[in-house]
């Protein structure tokens, strides 16, 4: 079995035919076989594999197309409520993972689900968005004539079950409307601040910075950006912990290096790799230091961050939300149990397993979560997010007045620390 490398992918289905009932008995070993070997939980999270098989291996039988049959073997491995688990087709996988880092074209648009609301929450300057005057704050009615309403339901939901993974992944849905092919147009319905209906019709441009992160992968496109919002506070941003050298963050990290305050904004970062994440918690430690604990059935393996220079001097601040996952969510858990900084936002989801990925053909692919990770005083992430140190949630109102309010409060609050040095 060929293994590839799959971190915060999900598959659903697809809808083209299937060869018969006798290769869909064969898929469905193969999966059920490589989660019983592979899981990380021998336990199963007290799931009886066995009587799952039983239970869901007739129903293999009576799918008739791709759709069936993936939603029936979805369903079965999302008994285990673990995250980073799933199968589909290679060909279905760019429709299914982040739009943040996946899709190829834009405009210039990010959004939150607020009081059960489409708000806009971010606007990039001089895209079409921006052009439209789009502002933030304003509330967006349907896409390409689609409601939250209507969205919520073409919704595939996937572990864990919790209500903020939910929020994740009706937002990421949301978002996969708005995001697209380059050149391509997407309509868009909005109110605006004083609640007048608007609809423009948005032409989605190109996204440069495209790298490819691993086989049997779309290409992601990584995005960061630095600096200085007054003299002493400085701010950084990025979407994913990818590549590996996490070079471009880096970088950007050097030029706000002599600031007395940091701000990093991983809101909307989609995890990654591990080894970036140590590169950058490392620039904000002086030794050597355990994290955690990678932990399988067969066994046990602690990992450390090691010291990088020059070290960041500065107070730091953390900002994370439901759209902060896997290696995002690791950095805030990190950075609360070293007490590097503080953490402001909302509760991150809890998708924090490591997942690996096996090609069940030359069309199909299984991701299954192969370890879990425990920290030093035996917390487990997964499923539980992370809370933040400063609960602090968006609102449209301040919005509606350009203040994001958690960036505010993060500001607010290193302004009151660097007073009183």
């Amino acid at each position: 079995m060929k293994k590839i490398v799959f971190l915060n992918i999900m598959f659903i289905c697809s809808f083209c035919s299937c060869k018969g009932q006798n290769e869909n008995a064969i898929i469905f070993e193969e999966v059920w076989s490589n989660v019983n070997d592979d899981f990380f939980d021998p336990n199963f999270d007290t799931v009886n594999w066995l009587v799952i098989k039983k239970e869901y291996e007739p129903l293999i039988q009576n799918c008739n197309n791709n759709e069936d049959l993936f939603l029936t073997l979805n369903k079965m491995i999302f008994e285990l409520n673990s995250s980073h688990c799933g199968v589909g087709l290679l060909s279905e996988l760019e429709s299914n993972v982040s739009p943040y880092i996946f899709k190829k074209g834009e405009i210039g648009l990010d959004i939150r689900i607020i009081e059960n609301q489409i708000i806009v929450t971010n606007v990039l300057k001089n895209s079409s968005a921006d052009n439209a005057n789009i502002k933030l704050g304003y509330k967006i009615q349907n896409i390409d004539g689609l409601t939250l309403e209507d969205i919520n339901q073409l919704v595939n939901y996937k572990p864990p079950f919790n209500k903020r993974n939910k929020r994740f992944h009706l937002t990421s849905e949301v978002l996969r409307k708005i995001y697209g092919e380059p050149k391509t147009k997407v309509k868009i319905t909005f109110l605006d601040k004083y609640n007048f209906l608007t609809t423009v019709i948005l032409t989605r441009t190109k996204r440069n910075s495209k790298i490819n992160i691993g086989e049997g992968l779309p290409d992601a496109f990584v995005q960061s950006k630095s600096y200085f919002i007054s003299k002493d506070i400085a701010y950084l941003s990025f979407n994913a912990f990818q590549p590996n050298n996490l070079d471009h963050v880096l970088s950007n990290l050097d030029k706000v290096y002599k600031s007395k305050g940091l701000i990093i904004d991983l809101r909307g970062n989609d995890g990654g790799s591990i080894e970036g994440m140590k590169l950058l918690l490392g620039r904000f430690i002086s030794e050597r230091k355990k994290y955690g604990t990678y932990i399988n059935r067969n066994e046990r393996n602690d990992d450390f961050i090691e010291p990088i220079t020059p070290k960041y001097l500065g107070k730091l601040v953390l900002l994370v939300d439901e759209m902060s996952i896997s290696a995002a969510e690791n950095t805030a858990g990190i950075i609360k149990q070293f007490n590097l900084g503080k953490v402001i936002g909302n509760q991150t989801p809890g998708q924090m397993l490591w997942g690996n990925g096996y090609l069940i053909n030359d069309s199909i692919a299984l991701a299954i979560p192969i370890y879990k990770l425990e920290y030093p005083n035996g917390f487990n992430p997964e499923n539980n997010g992370i809370h933040p140190d400063f609960k602090i949630g968006l609102n449209r109102k301040d919005l509606l007045n350009g203040i994001d309010s958690q960036l505010s409060f993060a500001i607010n609050y290193l302004n009151n620390l660097i007073t009183k040095q």
